[in-house]
């Protein structure tokens, strides 16, 4: 039997002082904190989760420290982090042995099995130092406490606990018989502000730090070179895979180490368990794994790993355990793993016991881990640890990395989020009613608690308040009941001889005192109650909102929010903004603007599966519920009102032509399509499963005509990934077939010839529909702004590039050499290019501009004298008068000549540096983050280099820009799916909200925005200037008018169960 190989990668597991020989591309770091504990006795090291702090200090450090310069101590906080430390140094003068094991301290193994709760007193202060100082005696070298991952105190400590904390690490610092002692604190950045409690205690806390940087694109490189060169991965194309990958995982123009371990260690997994014959050669520890392009494309985006992994890692779990323990729940694993992730969404250490073969949990955790099976629970994180997602050191069992706790936080289900609002809720109410500004529960509140209370992590403090609330809101329904009973018995008994004058007499005289009473008290009272009332109506919105509002249709429950608040005061308004704006964000409000809706069988998730037409008139849209590109789908076209007109069956793709209302469909022939011979010619951009149509159908949509034009034997359009919507080319240059001015069509296809081998070509047919040119061209065809004439570009088997242009049909006009890029430019002039020079073709004269730079691409504008260049190096703006030259260091995105602009983009950390709020009066603030992230940063200018819009950027980052010329508008999707537009001065004109693999677009005139929302159309007018979802100030404005706003009484408030006091 074949020997099964693990994974080389560490996963998610930090490096250790053993894992030098594969940890890179820290060098610098590795200095750089080396001569900081070399200079200062405290040290902090920070930076974003995933930039590998542990590993640095863990492998890097230790690799660098001789054993005789230090000994140092890895505490975690476990239950309290003045007990660890205790116990942590305790093990070093108890366990008898002449050296302190540095990689089990750092590792922070003991012998000790428990940790017991110590009181915060000076005398266990004092044993601590003194415990120090016979460490320090017994091995005569410099003592380092090493505390990771330190914002755990800062979150789930008490203040009794961090108050200690403080004091101890004060008197390590300024006691002059402890100055042996040296302090490294490893926390994320995130939590920085929660060290101001230390700062006021130690001023200089924070004054010797280093951050540490997550890697840039070339070191990632460098590490995946590395680490394949190390265990025997051989990329087939090299470094361009390296890219690839780095691509892959680029989010915000940074890469995630953890995300970086976690999908080479899955990558070589898959590919490993499908290689047939694995060769391990001789001084190899492992075998030879083969990884290329088509490997990596197909392995997915980086959410599609984690998702797989958490999903296939929780469900092979579920039924080892299920096989041993059948009555466990279904979902069993995936609710114990949410025991190891906070409220927040960070991870969440549990201290254990193993008593009598189980595990005992010695702290507050969730109930759901409570009372199980000692055998049940050992199983259980023996196979979560052996899946490498939970880690243990032998006293608390925890998430094996933050990645985690945030995919776990992400499966979370609705039940689970609402025990999560209600554990802050109650801890809210606890905290009032505990400073007499609230009274106890109210019977709603109770009664929305009751489900969730058992799934808590409550102190007996809170579980105290919420029973007294609950005996006491029975009590006073029983004593009303009472109250009712008894008056009912006194009435039935009560004499009737009582005449109508006393009956007003006493109830006179009871008013009187009644009236007294309430004079006497009302001052008294007054402030008080009106307290409660305001305290009250306060909680019975937010639990309204919480809990009860999800019952109500969509457009009924946001119109209670103007209502709800009026109720809410201080942070709590917060609260409401973000429900409200939960609720916009909805499908359900969002399509309440649309100009159609429509409900598809499934999602669309391949781009080439939804296009639009160039006036928004029609739509064309997969309708057949298949997920893959490469099968035969049926297609549906409707019209601008929602209307299905036709559908057409066994279509391989289909796309709108560059004529209005003209629609191509492609029909794969199976038995011509290319077959294996020609495997080893095809075009590298196509996958293995690509299909080629070798005909295709006009489809007139207003006059519902057809048309279908056979290529002959051996040709073949090209394949749906050279021609989808919204892809990497655009309206003039591509792979698609359209129409000249004139009316004949210009057709890109390949042909293959008898030995199999492939050639593209550009084929001119007439309106007659006969073939009038077949022309060379290797890539995408490039049509001139008024269809008159087009370009090819393709190279001979010298290897020099060709650059011809043809007019309608298919005449040369001109041929050129050595030509690496070629346009038009928007007057119909042929502009091009070749390393440092770009030319102009106007009329039959040629006008050069050269530079030191080199060009990629050019576009310009004869009539406005202005050529705007890509460049290695950023922009740059040619002034075809003068020669003059402006550059810009960011990446050209945009140029509309007829409006005298264009629009660049940078990825740069551009926000940390200019407060440009100030300055720019129209500048919107929800949009603003100082925050040191890196920001993708948008730029209008004029065609003189002023800048005139700008800049732009969002807190999410930029997934996909595309621009509109006709309505001179940007569509960007944010990496966390929101779907806005921008208007001309770079401003928010409609934002909406998609969930992952939407697909969405504008017509070509930009009159027209669509979306598929999972699996709902939705088509809008694009004139929603006052439709963002995303800004609360919008919404509530949106409120007032159609198609939100509809009348509730107060009456129906309270059908609804929205009542006031």
């Amino acid at each position: 039997m074949e020997k099964f190989i693990n994974s080389p990668f560490k996963f998610l597991d930090p490096y250790g002082r053993n894992d030098a020989e594969i940890f890179f591309g820290r060098d610098e770091e590795i200095k750089q904190l080396y001569q900081h504990i070399h200079k200062n006795r405290l040290v902090l090291v920070y930076g974003t989760s995933g930039t590998g702090k542990t590993s640095i200090v863990q492998c890097g450090l230790m690799n660098r420290m001789e054993d005789t310069d230090w000994t140092p101590f890895f505490v975690r906080r476990g239950e309290n982090i003045n007990d660890s430390l205790w116990k942590t140094i305790e093990q070093a003068i108890t366990v008898q042995e002449p050296e302190v094991n540095v990689a089990n301290a750092l590792q922070g193994r003991t012998n000790v099995n428990t940790i017991r709760p110590q009181a915060a007193t000076s005398g266990f202060r004092e044993k601590i130092y003194a415990t120090l100082k016979e460490i320090n005696l017994r091995y005569l070298r410099p003592v380092y406490l090493i505390f990771d991952q330190f914002e755990e105190l800062l979150i789930m400590g008490s203040e009794r606990e961090k108050a200690t904390f403080i004091s101890i690490v004060d008197r390590i610092l300024s006691s002059s018989d402890l100055q042996f002692c040296n302090l490294l604190f490893i926390m994320r950045e995130e939590f920085f502000a929660g060290l101001s409690e230390f700062e006021k205690e130690i001023p200089d806390f924070c004054d010797r730090r280093l951050r540490i940087e997550p890697m840039n694109p070339k070191n990632v490189e460098d590490v995946i070179m590395r680490s394949c060169r190390k265990f025997n991965i051989t990329l087939e194309q090299g470094n361009e895979n390296a890219k690839q990958i780095i691509n892959v995982l680029t989010e915000k123009n940074t890469v995630s180490l953890p995300y970086l371990q976690i999908y080479l260690d899955q990558l070589w997994r898959t590919v490993y368990l499908n290689t047939g014959f694995k060769v391990v050669s001789v001084g190899n520890e492992y075998p030879e794994i083969n990884i290329n392009s088509d490997i990596i494309k197909n392995f997915g985006r980086m959410n599609d790993v984690l998702n797989r992994f958490i999903k296939e890692r929780i469900t092979v779990i579920q039924d080892v355990l299920q096989s041993e323990f059948p009555d466990i729940p279904p979902d069993f694993v995936s609710n114990a793993l949410d025991g190891f992730v906070t409220p927040e969404g960070t991870k969440r250490p549990l201290a254990y016991l193993r008593i009598n073969n189980g595990i005992w949990f010695t702290g507050q955790v969730a109930p759901y881990l409570q009372n199980r099976s000692g055998q049940l629970m050992i199983r259980c994180l023996a196979e979560l640890e052996k899946n490498k997602i939970l880690r243990t050191d032998g006293q608390t069992y925890e998430l094996a990395h933050d990645v985690l706790a945030g995919l776990i936080d992400n499966r979370r289900t609705e039940d689970q989020r609402k025990a999560g609002f209600t554990d802050q809720q109650i801890r809210s109410r606890f905290n009032g009613f505990k400073e007499s500004t609230s009274e106890y529960l109210t019977r709603k509140e109770l009664e929305s608690y009751r489900p969730y209370i058992e799934q808590l992590n409550l102190s007996k403090e809170i579980l105290d308040f919420y029973n007294v609330s609950l005996a006491t809101r029975e009590k006073e329904e029983q004593d009303l009941i009472d109250k009712e009973r008894k008056e009912a018995l006194e009435t039935a008994a009560r004499e009737k001889k009582l005449s109508d004058l006393k009956q007003r007499q006493k109830k006179m005289r009871w008013g009187w005192v009644a009236g007294g009473f309430l004079l006497i008290s009302s001052t008294a009272l007054y402030f008080y109650s009106e307290t409660l009332k305001k305290e009250f109506n306060r909680n019975e919105s937010l639990v309204y909102m919480g809990y009860e509002m999800k019952n109500l249709q969509p457009l009924e429950a946001i119109n209670l929010f103007d209502p709800i608040k009026e109720k809410v005061f201080g942070a709590d308004t917060v609260k409401v903004n973000d429900k409200l704006l939960e609720y916009m964000q909805t499908q359900s409000i969002q399509s309440l603007f649309s100009e159609f809706n429509d409900t598809l069988q499934n999602p669309i998730l391949n781009l080439n599966h939804i296009d639009m037409s160039v006036d928004g008139k029609y739509l064309v849209m997969v309708n057949d519920g298949e997920e893959s590109g490469n099968k035969m789908h049926r297609y549906v076209v409707m019209d601008g009102k929602g209307t299905r007109i036709d559908t057409f069956f066994n279509i391989s793709y289909a796309y709108f032509t560059n004529k209005p209302g003209i629609l191509l469909l492609c029909n794969t022939v199976p038995t011509a399509a290319p077959t294996e011979k020609g495997s080893r010619k095809k075009p590298q951009r196509y996958s293995a499963e690509a299909q080629f149509p070798q005909e295709f159908t006009l489809y007139d949509c207003q006059l519902k005509s057809e048309r279908t034009i056979n290529l002959g034997p051996k040709r073949f359009l090209h394949g749906a990934e050279d021609v989808v919507a919204g892809g990497a080319y655009t309206a003039f240059d591509s792979y698609r077939v359209r129409f000249t001015a004139g009316g004949n069509l210009v057709i890109p296809f390949i042909e293959m010839n008898d030995d199999g081998d492939f050639t593209d070509r550009v084929q001119v047919r007439s309106q007659q529909n006969e073939e009038i040119a077949v022309l060379p061209s290797q890539y995408t065809i490039t049509s001139a702004p008024d269809h008159k004439k087009f370009i090819t570009l393709y190279s001979s088997p010298a290897y020099i590039n060709y650059l011809d242009l043809y007019d309608e049909k298919g005449q040369l006009l001109k041929r050129t050499e050595g030509v690496t890029f070629a346009d038009f430019t928007e007057d119909g002039d042929m502009v091009w290019g070749a390393d440092n020079v770009i030319s102009l073709l106007q009329g039959q004269q040629v006008h050069r501009f050269e530079s030191n730079n080199y060009y990629t691409y050019a576009y310009g504008s004869s009539a406005k004298n202005r050529l705007i260049a890509k460049t290695s190096q950023g922009t740059e703006l040619i002034n075809m008068e003068n020669n003059a030259r402006q550059m810009f260091n960011e990446t050209l995105l945009a140029t509309n000549f007829d409006k005298n602009a264009f629009i660049t983009l940078k990825r740069d950390n551009w926000a940390e540096h200019h407060h440009f709020a100030e300055n720019i009066p129209w500048w919107q603030p929800e949009w603003i983050s100082y925050s040191s992230t890196n920001t993708d940063t948008l730029w209008r200018r004029d065609l003189e280099g002023k800048l005139v819009a700008g800049p732009f950027f969002h807190k999410d980052g930029f997934e996909t820009i595309q621009y509109n010329k006709a309505a001179d508008e940007l569509l960007i999707l944010t990496k966390k799916n929101k779907l806005l537009v921008l208007n001309k001065d770079l401003r928010v004109k409609t934002g909406l909200m998609l969930t992952a693999n939407d697909r969405y677009g504008m017509s070509e005139n930009g009159t027209v925005l669509y979306y598929v929302r999972d699996q709902y159309l939705s088509v809008f007018k694009n004139n929603l200037d006052s439709l963002n979802v995303f800004s609360a100030r919008k919404s509530w404005l949106l409120l007032k008018k159609p198609p939100l706003h509809m009348e509730i009484s107060r009456q129906r408030r309270k059908d609804l169960g929205l009542r006031f006091k």
